[in-house]
């Protein structure tokens, strides 16, 4: 069993160059999409009473679960297929796959919508309480419209991004719909409208996306045909769909779980105390939902390329680009939760008000969770790409058993922190049965030096300052802010100068232009997995 503490000094695998500059391009797009994520909470907050605002919120996390639920598991499934498809010169079955994937998302989204709008009044009076009356009904309408085109429009965006092509998710997703969701929502809101009318708005925006994702993906189509040529001759569709379904089906079941995992907090809190206390619970679990965006930056990108090295053969290289990006996403993560532990009450307050305040503890038990998980590294991802769907089956539904019963157990007596507990609880139960599973089958474990070296970093500059202060006194909002600044910059500093130990020169690669950029479906090969010196 590999140590702990594993040396990851020497060279680089020239994967990691590759999925630095994609993760870079994903993570501005994922900062945008944050910042536009806080920008729409606070226009609908702002902009409307609480009651309102949580049960748009509850409406729009069963739209996001049951969209999630209708891709039948293609997000990740695309992800290793076409890598390993490319690797193999199966451009014909790449193209096959992604067409069934679409149809089987598109006919899963059109039974997801059927059903929501046969029970549209018996799900808007479980969500928002039977006082709902017909706006709430008419809600759920649109919503259920629209199921079928977020379902075909994140398969399509998966498809690129196994092509190893990050903008259109950039571009389509995290920023084209979220400012278009915030443009329409403000015009509903300077209009006058109720919650059928903000749900429209809301919903709107993934019709243009569904439009403009299947355009790109067209064009990289295209130009990869021409570039490679047909490549091997296709499989029996029979046997592409037998190879497609193994693989797929444990990651349905796996992704129902996550997406109610993820979810069904805000329905629950909203059910079982109110829409008014599932508004300020979103706003909290806002903080928590962007601090993620940058491990989800990197596993996107990181997704393709593992499954590509895999498939090489190259386990050494494949570990090193595990414990690598386990350590980049702490570098991300660490400091964004360590500073929302410092910062909660105000950041409620800046993003919802002074009602909202009310949701710092929740802040703190999900910062908590989330320094966690990150520490432990992406193990789902890697038995995902080692092609382990079922084990990651099981632990996504052991940790929705224990989301689930403790939600039940503890939102009636403590409310939404309990709700914050439950979800802190199941992220944690996932991620130790993720690494066991990893450690087990693979001989891996997330842990080197590189992860030492910045969590140290990140508690020496954003945890222990701030609590040293509150022990000695009281400090203003002010002067945490101003502490937390200072520890900023000597954390960049010192990232800076051990950017070589640290191997963050993969990002500083990006940076020189390069003279043959490299199109969609370019991934590693044989020879691209050894390592090479790092510049």
């Amino acid at each position: 069993m590999t140590a702990p503490l594993a040396e990851t000094t020497g060279p680089h695998p020239a994967s990691l160059g590759k999925i630095a500059r994609g993760g870079s391009a994903n993570l501005v797009g994922a900062a945008g999409g944050a910042v536009l994520t806080l920008l729409l909470t606070w226009v609908v907050t702002r902009g409307t009473e609480a009651g309102v605002a949580g049960s748009l919120f509850a409406l729009t996390a069963v739209f996001l679960i049951v969209a999630s639920i209708a891709e039948l598991g293609s997000d990740v499934s695309l992800s290793k297929f076409l890598p390993h498809f490319l690797v193999e010169d199966r451009l014909a079955d790449a193209r096959a796959t992604v067409r069934m994937a679409a149809l089987v998302s598109f006919a899963g989204g059109t039974v997801v919508a059927a059903v929501l709008l046969g029970l549209r009044e018996q799900v808007a009076g479980v969500v928002l309480g039977e006082g709902s009356g017909t706006a709430g009904s008419r809600a759920v309408a649109v919503l259920a419209v629209c199921v079928p085109l977020a379902a075909v429009t994140n398969t399509v965006l998966s498809a690129t991004r196994g092509l190893t092509a990050i903008r259109p998710t950039v571009l389509v997703d995290k920023i084209g719909r979220a400012l278009l969701q915030v443009g329409f929502v403000g015009i509903a809101l300077a209009a006058g409208a109720g919650l059928g009318g903000l749900t429209l708005a809301w919903a709107l925006p993934y019709a243009v996306a569904t439009v403009v994702a299947i355009g790109w993906f067209l064009v990289l189509e295209r130009r990869l045909v021409a570039r490679s040529g047909p490549g091997r001759p296709a499989s029996p569709r029979r046997a592409l769909w037998r190879e497609y379904a193994v693989y797929t089906w444990p990651r349905v079941i796996s992704r129902i779980s996550q997406s109610i995992l993820q979810r069904a907090d805000i329905v629950l809190v909203a059910a079982l105390r109110s829409p008014a206390e599932a508004a300020v619970y979103t706003v909290a679990t806002r903080l928590f939902v962007i601090g993620q965006l940058g491990t989800q930056a990197i596993q996107q990108v990181a997704a393709p390329h593992t499954s590509a090295l895999l498939s090489s053969g190259d386990d050494r290289a494949t570990k090193r680009v595990f414990q690598t990006v386990t350590a980049w996403t702490m570098s991300l993560t660490w400091p964004f939760f360590l500073a929302c532990l410092a910062l909660a009450p105000l950041l409620l307050h800046v993003f919802g008000g002074t009602q909202y305040r009310a949701g710092d503890d929740v802040v703190v038990v999900l910062a908590i969770a989330a320094l966690l998980a990150a520490a432990g590294g992406p193990v789902d991802l890697i038995l995902l790409m080692a092609g382990r769907s079922g084990l990651s089956m099981v632990n996504a539904l052991v940790a929705l058993g224990v989301n689930l019963a403790l939600n039940l157990l503890l939102i009636p007596r403590i409310g939404m922190v309990g709700a914050a507990i439950a979800w802190a609880a199941a992220i944690v139960v996932r991620n130790v049965l993720g690494m066991i599973q990893v450690s087990i089958n693979l001989h891996w474990l997330p842990f080197s030096r590189l992860s030492v070296t910045v969590g140290g970093l990140a508690i020496a500059c954003f945890g222990v300052p701030p609590v040293i202060l509150k022990l000695a006194a009281d400090p203003s909002d002010g002067v945490l802010v101003a502490v937390l600044a200072v520890g900023a910059a000597g954390y960049l500093a010192a990232l800076w100068k051990l950017r070589d130990h640290l191997a963050l020169t993969a990002f500083t690669a990006m940076l020189r232009r390069r003279r043959h950029p490299q199109p969609a479906g370019v991934l590693p090969t044989a020879d691209e997995t050894k390592p090479v010196p790092m510049s």
